[in-house]
Protein backbone atom coordinates (compact mmCIF):
# COMPACT_ATOMS: atom_id res chain seq x y z
CA UNK A 1 0.00 0.00 0.00
CA UNK A 2 1.35 3.46 -0.88
CA UNK A 3 2.47 5.92 1.06
CA UNK A 4 1.27 9.38 1.70
CA UNK A 5 2.14 11.61 -1.11
CA UNK A 6 3.43 13.92 1.45
CA UNK A 7 5.64 11.53 3.07
CA UNK A 8 6.95 10.79 -0.47
CA UNK A 9 7.45 14.55 -1.51
CA UNK A 10 9.63 15.20 1.79
CA UNK A 11 11.88 12.24 1.19
CA UNK A 12 12.52 12.89 -1.99
CA UNK A 13 13.34 16.67 -1.06
CA UNK A 14 15.66 15.20 1.55
CA UNK A 15 17.52 13.29 -0.98
CA UNK A 16 17.73 15.86 -3.38
CA UNK A 17 19.27 18.36 -0.58
CA UNK A 18 21.51 15.73 0.52
CA UNK A 19 22.89 15.00 -3.20
CA UNK A 20 23.02 18.42 -3.69
CA UNK A 21 25.42 18.81 -0.68
CA UNK A 22 27.52 16.28 -2.08
CA UNK A 23 28.37 18.30 -4.97
CA UNK A 24 32.17 18.77 -5.79
CA UNK A 25 33.39 22.57 -5.76
CA UNK A 26 35.63 24.23 -7.58
CA UNK A 27 39.33 24.67 -6.16
CA UNK A 28 40.06 28.35 -6.56
CA UNK A 29 43.78 28.06 -5.86
CA UNK A 30 46.17 30.76 -7.83
CA UNK A 31 49.88 30.14 -8.09
CA UNK A 32 52.11 33.17 -7.11
CA UNK A 33 54.91 34.41 -8.76
CA UNK A 34 57.70 33.02 -6.41
CA UNK A 35 56.44 29.66 -7.06
CA UNK A 36 56.30 29.94 -9.86
CA UNK A 37 59.69 31.53 -10.33
CA UNK A 38 61.01 28.44 -7.42
CA UNK A 39 63.56 25.64 -9.11
CA UNK A 40 61.39 22.25 -9.38
CA UNK A 41 62.11 20.52 -6.58
CA UNK A 42 65.00 17.43 -6.59
CA UNK A 43 64.24 14.17 -7.10
CA UNK A 44 65.55 11.23 -5.00
CA UNK A 45 67.56 8.84 -6.99
CA UNK A 46 65.68 5.62 -7.91
CA UNK A 47 68.54 2.89 -6.82
CA UNK A 48 67.51 2.65 -3.73
CA UNK A 49 64.55 1.81 -5.13
CA UNK A 50 65.66 -1.01 -7.01
CA UNK A 51 66.31 -3.82 -4.55
CA UNK A 52 62.96 -4.01 -2.76
CA UNK A 53 61.81 -3.69 -6.13
CA UNK A 54 63.79 -6.74 -7.19
CA UNK A 55 62.50 -8.23 -4.11
CA UNK A 56 58.96 -7.92 -4.50
CA UNK A 57 59.10 -9.45 -8.30
CA UNK A 58 60.74 -12.61 -6.61
CA UNK A 59 57.87 -12.68 -3.86
CA UNK A 60 54.91 -12.28 -6.35
CA UNK A 61 56.39 -15.16 -8.49
CA UNK A 62 56.34 -17.68 -5.52
CA UNK A 63 53.31 -15.86 -4.68
CA UNK A 64 51.49 -17.13 -8.21
CA UNK A 65 53.04 -20.87 -7.35
CA UNK A 66 51.39 -20.94 -3.99
CA UNK A 67 48.26 -19.82 -5.30
CA UNK A 68 48.25 -22.13 -8.51
CA UNK A 69 48.81 -25.20 -5.67
CA UNK A 70 46.24 -23.60 -3.36
CA UNK A 71 43.20 -23.51 -6.07
CA UNK A 72 44.51 -27.15 -7.17
CA UNK A 73 44.16 -28.17 -3.62
CA UNK A 74 41.30 -26.37 -3.11
CA UNK A 75 39.36 -27.74 -6.34
CA UNK A 76 40.33 -31.21 -5.00
CA UNK A 77 38.86 -30.35 -1.64
CA UNK A 78 35.51 -29.32 -3.43
CA UNK A 79 35.18 -32.76 -5.61
CA UNK A 80 35.97 -34.59 -2.53
CA UNK A 81 32.89 -32.68 -0.73
CA UNK A 82 30.46 -33.22 -3.99
CA UNK A 83 31.53 -36.67 -3.96
CA UNK A 84 30.88 -37.42 0.27
CA UNK A 85 27.93 -35.45 -0.23
CA UNK A 86 25.99 -38.18 -2.06
CA UNK A 87 27.59 -41.02 -0.02
CA UNK A 88 25.74 -43.43 2.67
CA UNK A 89 27.30 -42.35 6.01
CA UNK A 90 26.33 -46.03 7.49
CA UNK A 91 26.39 -48.79 6.07
CA UNK A 92 22.27 -50.49 6.04
CA UNK A 93 23.25 -53.11 8.61
CA UNK A 94 25.03 -50.41 10.99
CA UNK A 95 21.93 -48.53 10.72
CA UNK A 96 19.98 -51.13 11.61
CA UNK A 97 21.41 -52.52 14.10
CA UNK A 98 21.67 -48.62 15.89
CA UNK A 99 18.80 -48.10 15.00
CA UNK A 100 17.82 -51.52 17.47
CA UNK A 101 19.84 -49.98 20.07
CA UNK A 102 18.00 -46.99 20.16
CA UNK A 103 14.95 -49.09 20.51
CA UNK A 104 16.01 -50.97 23.26
CA UNK A 105 16.98 -53.90 22.00
CA UNK A 106 20.24 -55.22 22.41
CA UNK A 107 22.22 -55.13 19.79
CA UNK A 108 23.87 -58.33 18.19
CA UNK A 109 27.59 -59.80 18.56
CA UNK A 110 29.54 -59.82 15.58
Amino acid sequence: MPGPRPVRSASALVALVALAGCAPREADFTISERARAAPPPALAPTARFEAPLAEGAESAGRLDAESAALAARASALRARAAALAGAAVLKQEDRARLAGAAGGENPPTP
